[in-house]
């Protein structure tokens, strides 16, 4: 035990952008890195991802849209001297299950009674940094670059999407892709994003909470289990092991570990 306060000194950070004094109050995981996450799709966000990220979240109103940007992204790890499998990719849908394709539109409906078409529309300026209040129904809009979501503003512009379309497409206030059905059909479904899309996985957005999600797991994750497309049990180990079975720690070629520091034993 130190006599001496000024021997008890606080775990320290000087970098270039910030100071920190203080001590790590969090045991690390045995992964010690995180499972690293990123979004953005726009041509630095997938150079950014192919360098660093493990998972990338996407949005893709069709299975080939999801596909051009997967190999887009896996092309961006190979030129990084990672490995196009290195990076888990996960499309954005909504989801609307219902117990018989009857009752799923049937929910659909309802659900657009009190949805605001302009509230999507708001969502989706605050995303592209485009006022669409300037612009008639039918009125050619200037997608052009800008500060906010790159990869949105680019695909409403390969698609044309006039302020209709886009009111029309974003009916229930999101702007990913909506899939209603019974649980055969929207398991049809996304196993064709993971076969044709080459997507890996979902994330699932909410139209209203928490029947969203209480209705996927209730109608669907049955049916993915009985085509062996979903888990009846969690493995053991790690996250990081779970998504790739290459271990806990991140493999070797990926760029943090050079910046790891590496016990040097005495001799």
């Amino acid at each position: 035990m130190f006599s001496d306060p000024a021997h008890i000194r606080p775990v320290s950070h000087h970098g270039e952008f910030f100071d920190v004094e203080g001590y790590h109050l969090s045991e690390p995981s045995v992964q010690r890195t995180p499972v690293l996450y990123q979004a953005g799709a726009s041509g630095r966000g997938q150079a950014f991802a192919g360098r660093h990220a493990e998972c990338v979240f996407i949005s893709a109103r069709d299975r080939g849209a999801a596909r051009e940007a997967v190999r887009a992204l896996r092309a961006e790890a190979v030129a990084a001297g990672r490995r196009p499998d290195d990076i888990k990719v996960f499309v954005g849908l909504a989801v609307i299950p219902g117990r018989s394709r009857a009752e799923a539109a049937e929910k659909r409906a309802e659900y657009r009674r009190y949805a605001n078409p302009e509230a999507g529309l708001a969502h989706f300026s605050a995303s592209t940094g485009i006022d669409f209040a300037r612009y008639g129904l039918d009125e050619p809009i200037p997608y052009g670059p800008g500060n906010a979501i790159q990869s949105a503003t680019a695909a409403a512009a390969k698609r044309g999407l006039t302020k209709r379309d886009l009111l029309g497409e974003l009916d229930l206030g999101g702007r990913y892709a909506v899939l209603a059905g019974d649980a055969v059909s929207i398991a049809d479904e996304l196993q064709a994003w993971i076969e044709e899309g080459e997507v890996d996985g979902f994330n699932l957005s909410r139209i209203v909470a928490p029947e969203s999600f209480s209705d996927f797991i209730d109608i669907v994750i049955p049916e993915l289990q009985d085509r062996g497309l979903y888990k009846t049990a969690y493995a053991d180990g790690s996250y990081r092991n779970k998504l790739f079975g290459e271990g806990d720690r991140l493999p070797e070629r990926h760029p943090a570990q050079t910046a790891r520091r590496r016990a040097v034993g005495r001799g």
